[in-house]
């Protein structure tokens, strides 16, 4: 199952925080497992470098994220084995 739990959320809302990108991530419905929604606090940034960017945390994990088709900002949590 392609899931990521509360303590990767928060350690990847404080990884953006490190690099000041003014977004945090949430789990979509409350449920990990049905993907993550990037929610903009601030300033704009790329998307495509704060993907990358979550991309590298995950990659440790087995995990990957890309950009839904209709809507950017919800991610679909992927294994990289997929």
């Amino acid at each position: 199952m392609n899931v990521v739990d509360f303590n990767m959320i928060v350690e990847i809302n404080e990884l953006l925080k490190e690099h000041n990108i003014d977004y945090n991530v949430h789990t979509i419905g409350g449920c990990a497992s049905c993907g993550l929604e990037l929610k903009q606090l601030g300033n704009d940034y790329p998307l495509d470098d704060i993907i990358t960017l979550i991309n590298q945390y995950l990659s440790t994990k087995w995990l990957k994220v890309i950009p839904q088709d209709d809507n950017p900002f919800y991610l679909i949590v992927l294994s990289k084995f997929d």
